[in-house]
């Protein structure tokens, strides 16, 4: 595979066939893991009429999706997913999705995002409540389902505003988890023409026309009666094109509406999720985790400015993505022939990058198959390109910076009231449905743990159980247990 740190291809072995399909079809992440140790970092399947290359080596995936990318298109794989984001930025390409990068970049500064901290964290005290009513019952929670209701809140609230109302918030979230599994039945079905009806296509537009029906009136509301509300529906509205001046139509902000909700919803709450069992299944990585919090925060709020210094809360989320990395699979096209590495590729072939090989392979990780969050602390060398948990080169998540965020509120906020543990009995591993998430439910133990008392604004609970955002006037001096 490497000769001198450079990848080398001087024989081309025969491709899999058809055979590796029970493989493929049982643990696809594992099974392209398995390629890169019996092939190396190009691994060519030919199952009838899809012909796939499997990507493995960092330098290729480099070439790939950056230093060639315009070779490498979205291709027949996208269209189940574009079919749910339209032409929105993360399914558009060429000069469309040029025009629509630079629209959409002001929305997901940093200064734009910050004003969205404060929604987020009210989101988040809201589900405290309900935890804290569950942990008083002794009642575990089924934590995957808890992450994507809580997300899901948070992505609607930010993007039409506090405000709205939370049983159209959970009518949106459910609709859109519909979507997600029913478009997974197209994304592998992509060598089949679309003209082949499949189960599930008709409930599949279905969803997407009732998403439809409560995105286009919070457009047109928000159009008639325009508002000061700093949220993202705003931003996509007040954005411009520097060279035209052009506005989004309708279609278009509908488009990034779907495209937020996919990468801001489904992903950050597989990622959580994976997070609240690796503490369970890591003692020593909760123990140092909750020594940052209570040493950083002291029992207050986690702000934009604290997070900067909650470094192990950090590298814990980084972690946890280089190990469970939601997007697992980025599927490229071949637009013209190229070379990749010593290999000629056709035009046609359809590229698959995978990040759950690539944050795993030997050659740049350290014992790969440990969970270690030591690996992204400050001064360590964290290969190039061998860590993609956003994709890479021009196409890197415009949301990433907003993802981030995200987790570590919730993480931080979460791990300082809660200790949660997996019911005895509950053996999990991966599944992709689309995203790489554990494979059943997450029912876990909650346990309130005890936090230092702050002098500035805290979360605290009150006699009733229920939490609180509390101004430092207003503070009592009081633990809670």
């Amino acid at each position: 595979m490497m000769v001198n740190g450079t990848p080398q291809h001087t024989r081309r072995p025969r491709p899999y066939g058809l055979r590796v399909l029970p493989r493929l079809a049982k643990n696809p992440p594992e099974f392209f893991l398995e390629t890169l140790h019996e092939r190396g970092d190009l691994v060519e399947l030919n199952l009838g009429p899809a012909r796939l290359l499997l990507v493995h080596h960092p330098d290729h995936v480099r070439h790939v999706l950056q230093e060639n990318w315009r070779t490498y298109g979205k291709g027949s794989m996208w269209v189940a997913i574009r079919k749910l984001v339209g032409n929105g930025l993360l399914g558009s390409e060429g000069q469309h999705w040029l025009q629509q990068r630079r629209l959409m970049q002001p929305a997901f500064h940093r200064q734009k995002l910050a004003a969205l901290a404060s929604t987020m964290t009210t989101t988040i005290a809201a589900m405290l409540d309900d935890w804290n009513s569950a942990a008083r019952a002794d009642k575990p929670v089924e934590v995957a389902q808890a992450m994507a209701d809580l997300t899901m809140q948070i992505i609607v609230r930010t993007m039409f505003g506090a405000s709205i109302d939370s049983a159209e918030t959970r009518d949106l979230g459910q609709a859109f988890a519909r979507a997600l599994r029913l478009m997974n039945v197209r994304m592998w079905t992509f060598f089949l023409p679309d003209s082949i009806p499949l189960p599930g296509d008709r409930a599949f537009r279905e969803a997407i026309n009732h998403i439809d029906s409560a995105v286009y009136r919070f457009i047109t509301q928000r159009r008639q009666n325009p508002t000061t509300e700093n949220d993202l529906l705003n931003l996509l509205l007040e954005a411009r094109d520097e060279e035209t001046g052009a506005h989004m139509t309708d279609q278009q902000v509908r488009d990034e509406v779907f495209t937020i909700f996919l990468a801001g919803h489904e992903t950050t709450a597989t990622v959580m999720s994976w997070v609240w069992y690796v503490l369970d299944q890591y003692p020593d990585v909760q123990r140092r985790l909750h020594a940052e919090l209570d040493s950083v925060l002291v029992g207050r709020l986690p702000t934009l400015e604290s997070l900067s210094r909650l470094n192990y809360t950090r590298m814990l989320i980084e972690e946890t993505m280089r190990f469970y990395p939601p997007s697992w699979m980025i599927p490229r096209s071949v637009e013209a022939d190229d070379t990749i590495g010593a290999l000629p590729v056709k035009k046609g072939t359809t590229v698959l990058i995978s990040p759950y090989v690539v944050h795993r392979h030997p050659d740049f990780w350290e014992n790969p198959a440990t969970f270690d969050p030591e690996r992204f602390a400050a001064g360590q060398n964290v290969p190039r390109h061998a860590y993609i948990p956003f994709g890479e080169g021009p196409r890197l998540c415009i949301g990433n910076n907003f993802a981030m965020m995200e987790m570590q509120l919730i993480l931080a906020m979460v791990a300082q009231a809660f200790r949660l543990s997996l019911q005895p009995g509950i053996n999990i591993r991966p599944t992709t449905m689309p995203v790489l998430r554990p494979n059943q439910p997450l029912h876990m133990n909650l346990q309130v743990r005890t936090r230092p008392v702050s002098n500035a604004t805290w979360l605290m609970a009150t006699e009733t159980g229920e939490y609180q955002l509390v101004p430092e006037h207003e503070r009592i001096d009081t633990d809670r247990d």
